[in-house]
């Protein structure tokens, strides 16, 4: 029970915190600017762990051509 009450709590807070960096962004840059940010930030978020691995193994690749 108190799992639950806690994850509840944690996300209540993360979207508070959502809600109010997107106002506050709003507030301060404007619309548009702070929907780039946000959806370069998700992009990232999503990508990013893909585009690591892709690049490792492009260079493990490269080391193994380059020792052959």
């Amino acid at each position: 029970m108190e799992r639950d009450e806690r994850q509840e709590l944690a996300v209540t807070i993360g979207l508070l915190l959502l809600v109010g960096g997107v106002l506050l962004g709003d507030a301060l840059f404007g619309p548009w600017p702070t929907l780039a940010a946000g959806v370069t930030f998700i992009l990232v978020h999503y990508l990013g762990p893909h585009a690591a691995r892709e690049v490792a193994v492009r260079r493990f690749a490269r080391q193994l051509r380059r020792y052959r």
